[in-house]
Order: structure tokens, then C-alpha cells, then sequence
């Protein structure tokens, strides 16, 4: 009973924890327990870097924030426009915002000790640029391994011209992973040893099998081969669910991030893979999603029922409900350790359906 209780005390503590995005038609972005969170417009913004205390799986922790929040807020610029970001940084080690994806200056990049020198503690340094593309971006640190510990945000630049896929409802949808442990002590884990989180291993009694399949010899073979090439053919994923805990725009499964849509309405889906190292297969159960831009970019409209996301892409899609009834949206680790999951609601039913969770900074259990 023990046992049970603390999985169960653990659901909980993940169901509150984290802070949540969402691009909402015009509405502003809101959490499903009603909070709203920032969506930062126009040609100026201020940004504060710093520690934010969380707690994803039980364990209290510090995360890396931008204006109190993971995710940083959504940035919504127009195409044409020339942006002013002043960044400020209330960490005890130098940190730094690249922006994905987007046409800069070069000092502007936000890559220490290649673009610029990276921001101080306690200094301000200002990006300046044009926003010279359109579509959906991200912005995340360069900065040693903040990325991994929450540093990462959505970015939509409204087109000019007007949109050339309207929809009535505009979510953000971030993929990201999330670990309890040190990032650091993760990278030098790997580097001893980079089969360390697989614990899909083959066995003798695989060898057996394929011996038994394909005969002695083949089996042989591709052992050698597979020794020579010095992998592992079971070796999907440099991390696994085992370590991370998947977040969907910085909430867990259990936590059940949400989006409304009403009867009828076209909903675009902006998902970005804002993962340090994950790879996940993205689905809708019973609902098609049409695919309408890739990194940024509009593409020839491509219907699927299922796609994969690789570290940094974005990908844009439409659906459109046909019941007024909840969508999941399935997002699973390429090796199946884990997933990231939400729900697309009928308007008015995703706080009753199981939406309920605070902000990050609320998440702290001692």
C-alpha cells in the first residue's frame, strides 16, 4: 500500500508541476488551470534570466527561467519589423539566447565564444536585428547545458502578407526533456561510456535466436559487423525515458497541458522539438494532421496520421475536429522510454477533464 501511495503522490506532484505555453487566437496564453501566461508582442522586450525552483517528478529542483517561467514566453513579432531584445542576467554563471533558425547578424547569434562573448552575470546585453523571415521559430541558451534545465521558448513571426494557412485557433505546442539529474554529470556519463542509458542490450539468447532465423554464419556477420561499426543495434536514443521526463510546453503527461477549440474550427498546431537530445513520433488519435510548414518555412500541404520531430525542428500542422469530444496529443520517445502528452478539448471541458496544474514556481513540494 506503501508503494502504491508514493506512484500515486508522485502522479500528483507531476500533475501540478510546470508552467505551460499556449498561442490561443488572440485570446493570450493561459494554462488550463486559468493562469495566464506571457505571449510578449510587438518590437521591444526585456527578458530576465535566472533560477526558478520546480518540481516535475517529486524531487524539488532549479530550473533556468526567462521572466519566471519554463517555457520562456512566447515572442510574437511581424515580418519586416526590427526586434530589440535587452536581456538581463540574474544568474551566477554567463548564459546567452540564440535564436533558431533566423537570418542574423552575426554577433547577434547568441553563441559564446563564436558570435559574442556571452552575457555576464549581473549584465545586460541587447539583441538588435530584423525580423526578416516568418513562421514559427524557438529561442534557447548556447550556454553550457541551460537548455536542458529550462531554457527554451516559442517563437512566431506573423507574415506580412497575412497568414497563408488561417486557422482559428494558433496553439505553440514545445516538446522538451526535463532531468532531475546534473546535465553536466549526464555528459560525462556518456562520454566514459556512451551505451550507458540503453538498457535494451542484446542478449546470448538473442544471438541464439538470430542463429536459429538466419543461420550461423549471418548471425556471425552481423555481430561482427555491428562490433566493427563499434554500435549497438539497439542504441535509439543517447538518453532515455529512464533519466528524462517529458514535457509538453513544460508540462508533464500527468499534468495534461490543454487546448479549446470550438465546432468547426481549424486548429494550427506549431509543434517544436525543443528537446536537448530527444527524437519523438507525434500523433492525434483519430484525428489527421495536415502538415503546412517545416522550420519556418510554408510547404506543399501533406495530410498524416503520424510524424517525427528531431532535436530543433518545428513543424506547423492543421487539424480540424470533427467531434466535439477530447483529442490526445501523443508525443513518444523514438525509443519508446517515455512520452509528452496533452489534449485538444471542446471549449469549456479541459478543466473538468483532467487539467490541473500551477505554475512552476507554485510547484514546489518540500
Amino acid at each position: 500500500m506503501a508503494a502504491v501511495s508514493g506512484i500515486l503522490r508522485r502522479l500528483f506532484v507531476q500533475g501540478i508541476g510546470g508552467s505551460a505555453v499556449a498561442l490561443a487566437g488572440g485570446r493570450g496564453a493561459f494554462a488550463a488551470d486559468g493562469v495566464p501566461r506571457a505571449v510578449l508582442s510587438g518590437t521591444q522586450f526585456d527578458l530576465e534570466i535566472g533560477e526558478l525552483p520546480v518540481n516535475f517528478t517529486g524531487r524539488p529542483r532549479l530550473a533556468t527561467a526567462v521572466n519566471g517561467q519554463v517555457p520562456a514566453p512566447l515572442l510574437r513579432w511581424r515580418e519586416g519589423d526590427l526586434i530589440s531584445v535587452r536581456v538581463r542576467n540574474r544568474l551566477p554563471a554567463r548564459t546567452s539566447i540564440h535564436w533558431h533558425g533566423l537570418i542574423l547578424p552575426a554577433n547577434m547569434n547568441g553563441v559564446p565564444g563564436l558570435s559574442f562573448d556571452g552575457i555576464d552575470p549581473g549584465a545586460t546585453f541587447t539583441y538588435e536585428f530584423r525580423a526578416q523571415q516568418s513562421g514559427t521559430y524557438w529561442y534557447h541558451s548556447h550556454a553550457r547545458f541551460q537548455e536542458q534545465t529550462g531554457l527554451y521558448g516559442p517563437i512566431v513571426i506573423e507574415p506580412a502578407g497575412g497568414e497563408r494557412h488561417a486557422a482559428e485557433r494558433d496553439y505553440a505546442v514545445l516538446l522538451s526533456d526535463w532531468t532531475d539529474e546534473d546535465p553536466e554529470h549526464i555528459y560525462a556519463t556518456l562520454k566514459r561510456d556512451s551505451e550507458y542509458f540503453n538498457f535494451a542490450q542484446r542478449t546470448v539468447g538473442d544471438f541464439f535466436a538470430d542463429a536459429r532465423a538466419r543461420g550461423l554464419r549471418q548471425a556471425l556477420a552481423q555481430r561482427r559487423m555491428w562490433g566493427q561499426a563499434r554500435m549497438d543495434p539497439t542504441d535509439l536514443v543517447d538518453v532515455s525515458g529512464y533519466t528524462y521526463t517529458y514535457l509538453m510546453n513544460g508540462v508533464t503527461p500527468a499534468g495534461n497541458w490543454s487546448g479549446e477549440f470550438h465546432r468547426g474550427e481549424r486548429v494550427k498546431l506549431r509543434f517544436i522539438n525543443g528537446s536537448s537530445m530527444s527524437f519523438f513520433d507525434v500523433r492525434i488519435p483519430g484525428l489527421a494532421m495536415t502538415v503546412v510548414a517545416a522550420d519556418g518555412q510554408d510547404v506543399e500541404a501533406v495530410t498524416v496520421e503520424e510524424f517525427r520531430i528531431g532535436a530543433g525542428e518545428v513543424y506547423d500542422v492543421i487539424v480540424e475536429p470533427a467531434q466535439l469530444e477530447p483529442y490526445t496529443i501523443f508525443a513518444q520517445s523514438m525509443d519508446a522510454s517515455g512520452y509528452a502528452r496533452g489534449t485538444l478539448a471542446p471549449a469549456g471541458r479541459h478543466a473538468r477533464e483532467g487539467s490541473s496544474h500551477g505554475s512552476a514556481a507554485a510547484a514546489v513540494d518540500g
